[in-house]
């Protein structure tokens, strides 16, 4: 991040909906709630170049910003480059994204792909005229790169994709020679001899595609949207001033984050709808954290940015005409799921959408005003935040406090979405870490590594959890030795290192490259079925549930320790969890997925469960969270429970919301909140 996140909070609205007669009225109520900031104009190019070429309304927008400039309003503004204009779509068909079979999509909006030079062409030339006229308009703080970049679809096969996956083969790979082996096209004699046979994957029998391919072809269309953004941003600040930042929204899929921010962002904005954890066609029964689960999406936008804003925070009911359903939220779920967003780095915080759109797909897409435009029990929800938010002008630029961390790369993100065994562990160990430290009450962090990360990145962690890493190369290897070697403690799962950059499993005992430093083998392996469910292992005699694969260890030297043996089936008595000293900190190999009841037993074994239990003590129904700056903390008591839960202080705290003082045993209402300054 080169800015920081300007705070406040905002509210997404949208001029071209509604008569001009309505606007100063609303910005008038948006002002007496507390919304200092609106986002606009991201969905509005036809309204700006309605034909080709023709910019004469492209001040459409003047007399709005007008009106936010006389209240002080800023706003955020959108370039339209997500729905692009029909005249365009008829006269170049060729813009249109297709799926692997070659089907073109045609709107309503993300139907476009990122490779055809007359997209790029238009997109570009809306996005300069755009930022030659508003650029200097004094109501304007900031700019939204497109938005929800991936969003809906995040594969892209037009003919203009094939053409361009072609090129970026030869630019990375440099020769056929290298294509053919880095993707492993020997198998099922699928080399090329030619440059123009190269092509982005078609649809195979059962779905059979080279994983290798498909990996590249993830890394190119992450590749394709990193490329399209970083246009914006460069044609953006040759014409705005250095004072105004510049953002995207949305985390979605086949998108390197960390590259996208090096196209020139300031920060990310994530947008963040909990209430999809209750859609009607949910079992509830089958998550019982539910809305909860958002803080793992918010912890992977601090990876991106460690203060962040929220672009769209949920307002209301959700849906299209065409799926998703979900119910209102209940009265304070939003001033919880907006605290939630604050506890977890954000520091801006803007609602979607002012008022229901009363036309188009989006129509059950609920907002702060229904359709009567009469103020409710949202509105007033929406003002009491408004008036808690200058309460917390300290807290802003503060930082998340967490000891422990999940390491991921996005090429193990892309390889566990396209292979089947990769994918099948990872998601239960996934959910496994986060209930475990959620209800544990141990803040958790997310890290990204790539090639460029280096040991300054990991020195705030005590613990890493690298569950799955498929893929490992020696600098990574090297970067996690290194970080024991300082003191700190990693712990593999099943399943590190057994494939390459490219995903080709090399000729090496697993887990590669870490096994030697581990000190451990990978002697035997299996996936489990349902006649292995409720395998354990041993630990200290506390049986520990090692779910959905195993991996048969055998300690490679004298001072690996076997600390957990498998309980059950034909490797009954064989080592499942190993530890060894390294340095001054110590490596833990699993030769299984993570378990809730294992990830616990971790934790208290390296010292780092509950950290936060000396400042509170708190029921497993809420969540706890620290910022610091400098000398300061904030502790945020989310309660996402529909009954009162039970705190207790042990000593005085002033809760910021309320302006109260409390100590000992403290009752938090349905849904409620503290902020406390400890």
């Amino acid at each position: 991040m080169t800015r920081h996140v300007d705070p406040g909070l905002g509210v997404c609205y949208y001029p071209e909906h509604w008569p001009s007669e309505l606007w100063a009225d609303d910005l008038d109520r948006m002002k007496e709630a507390g919304l200092a900031t609106v986002r606009i104009a991201e969905f509005a190019w036809s309204l700006m170049e309605p034909t080709n070429g023709d910019f004469s309304s492209i001040g459409w927008f003047d007399d709005f910003l007008d009106l936010c400039a006389e209240r002080s309003m800023r706003v955020i503004f959108g370039t339209p480059t997500a729905t692009p204009p029909v005249w365009l779509q008829r006269a170049h068909p060729e813009i249109l994204n297709a799926d692997r079979s070659g089907q073109t999509y045609d709107g309503p909006r993300r139907n476009y792909n990122y490779n055809a030079p007359a997209y790029r062409y238009y997109a570009d030339r809306v996005v300069e005229q755009i930022a030659r006229h508003y650029g200097s308009h004094l109501a304007i703080v900031g700019w939204q790169i497109d938005n929800e970049i991936n969003c809906e679809i995040d594969e892209f096969y037009s003919e203009g994709d094939h053409l361009a996956y072609r090129e970026f083969l030869r630019a990375e790979l440099g020769t056929l020679e290298e294509v053919n082996r880095a993707l492993g096209l020997t198998f099922w004699s699928r080399q090329y001899s030619d440059w123009s046979q190269v092509r982005l994957s078609g649809r195979g029998l059962h779905d059979a595609v080279n994983p290798h391919s498909l990996l590249w072809e993830k890394r190119f269309f992450s590749h394709s949207a990193v490329r399209f953004a970083r246009k914006q941003v460069e044609i953006l600040r040759s014409h705005v001033p250095d004072s105004h930042f510049i953002t995207t929204n949305g985390l979605f899929g086949n998108l390197n984050y960390t590259e996208l921010m090096k196209a020139g962002l300031d920060f990310i904005t994530f947008d963040s709808y909990p209430n999809f954890a209750f859609d009607v066609d949910r079992d509830l029964a089958a998550d019982r954290l539910r809305d909860r689960r958002w803080s793992w999406s918010l912890t992977r936008t601090r990876s991106i940015s460690r203060c962040f804003g929220i672009m769209e925070q949920q307002s209301g009911a959700h849906g299209w005409t065409s799926r998703m359903m979900g119910p209102a939220p209940k009265p304070g779920q939003m001033r919880l799921w907006t605290m939630q967003s604050v506890a977890h780095g954000a520091d801006f915080v803007s609602y979607f959408r002012w008022r229901t759109a009363p036309m188009g797909t989006e129509i059950y897409w609920h907002g702060l005003n229904d359709y009567s435009n009469e103020p409710g029990r949202k509105m007033q929800e929406v003002t009491r935040i408004g008036q808690e938010w200058a309460a917390l002008d300290d807290l802003w630029g503060a930082d998340y406090q967490a000891q422990v961390a999940v390491v991921r790369t996005y090429d193990n993100v892309y390889d566990s979405e396209l292979d089947t065994w990769h994918g099948r562990i990872e998601r239960p160990s996934d959910d496994a870490v986060f209930a475990a430290c959620q209800l544990s009450h141990t803040p958790l962090d997310f890290v990204y590594l790539d090639a460029r990360s280096s040991l300054e990145d990991l020195e705030r962690y005590r613990l890493l959890l690298v569950p799955h890493l498929a893929m490992m190369d020696e600098a990574m290897s090297e970067l996690l030795r290194a970080f024991v070697e300082a003191g700190g403690t990693v712990v593999f799962g099943a399943r590190t290192g057994y494939k390459d950059s490219n995903g080709l499993c090399p000729m090496r005992p697993m887990p590669g490259l870490v096994g030697q430093w581990a000190g451990v083998k990978v002697t035997d392996f299996t996936n489990l079925g349902q006649r292995e469910e409720g395998l354990t292992a041993t630990w200290d005699e506390q049986r520990l549930p090692v779910p959905v694969f195993s991996e048969v260890l055998e300690a490679r030297a004298d001072d690996v320790e076997v600390l957990a043996r498998f309980d059950a089936d034909y490797y009954a008595g064989e080592p499942a969890l190993t530890r060894r000293t390294v340095g001054k900190g110590q490596v833990y190999y699993l030769g299984a997925c993570f378990s809730e009841e294992m990830v616990r037993r971790l934790l208290t074994e390296t010292g780092l469960v509950s950290p936060l239990a000396g400042l509170i003590e708190a029921p497993e129904g809420v969540e706890l969270a620290v910022r610091r700056k400098g000398e300061r903390q904030w502790l945020f008591v989310l309660n996402y429970q529909d009954e009162p839960q039970v705190l207790r202080l042990p000593t005085a705290y002033t809760d910021l919301l309320s302006g109260t003082s409390e100590q000992g045993e403290v009752e938090v209402e349905p849904y409620g909140v503290r902020v406390y300054a400890v």
